[in-house]
């Protein structure tokens, strides 16, 4: 069957329930003002969607600020710190794992945000570098400044620590371990399907919002079509609302 008329026989079916099926848009790896970001934020002002992205703010550049300053539908997100990896060996790559000491990570964490909530619309979120962390870092984040994180997968709980929320993406449209490509409409769409299904069927929070995850400066031509195409089609159908940054972490 076609992946869109499967998708739409999801949201059918939240239609029926009469229910709402809540969707938001994080962009990873932004530092500065390129083609590929306006490219983004060009769909983000033609659908009239908000994106969220996710600033290495070690790596910022002023020219970001300025292109920030153009345009009212992005929010700026912590991405990590300098995206470095320190996990040893062959660990799978972290920045903020168990590997190195507490207050070094919460230094650097700290010294982000300040740079972080010095852009337009910057948020207190931490979006874990290669989408993992150290569970246990949660609980201090508060400390640098933070008060919310954002990883892959559905997440175990809305608030993960006291005082600290969490809402994840869900659907990887890069094809990271093969062609690093588009990964195709049926995987694309199966991802948001599968999500949906599970927050309906309340197998996960039913509450989390569906997130895409993009990475512009990554993107082949056939990421840039899905993320329009997907965009435009989901925002038409009735059972759909689409959220900042600032709603889906804090309803």
């Amino acid at each position: 069957m076609n992946p869109w008329t499967v998708l739409k026989q999801e949201l059918d079916l939240w239609s029926a329930a009469g229910r709402t099926a809540t969707l938001w848009w994080r962009d990873d790896d932004a530092t500065h003002a390129s083609g590929e970001l306006d490219r983004l934020l060009a769909i983000s002002e033609r659908t009239r969607l908000p994106v969220a992205l996710a600033v290495i703010p070690r790596d910022i550049q002023h020219s970001l600020n300025q292109r920030l300053c153009r345009c009212g539908s992005a929010w700026a997100l912590q991405h990590g710190w300098s995206h470095a990896n320190h996990a040893p060996g062959a660990d799978r790559q972290e920045e903020f794992g168990p590997h190195r000491p507490l207050e070094v990570m919460l230094a650097e964490l700290s010294e982000g945000w300040r740079r972080i909530s010095a852009l337009p619309r910057g948020l207190p979120v931490l979006v874990a570098p290669w989408n993992r962390m150290d569970p246990g870092l949660v609980g201090d984040l508060p400390r640098a400044g933070l008060t919310a994180v954002s990883t892959l997968g559905p997440r175990a709980a809305a608030e993960p620590a006291a005082g600290v929320r969490q809402t994840n993406v869900h659907v990887d449209i890069v094809d990271w371990g093969g062609h690093r490509g588009f990964v195709g409409e049926t995987s694309a769409i199966g991802q948001v399907v599968a999500h949906l299904r599970q927050r309906r069927g309340r197998d996960v929070d039913a509450d989390e919002p569906t997130g895409l995850m993009t990475h512009h400066l990554f993107h082949d031509e056939g990421c840039w079509w899905f993320v329009e195409e997907f965009l435009r089609r989901s925002q038409a159908h009735p059972a759909v609302r689409w959220l900042s940054a600032e709603e889906a972490f804090w309803p």
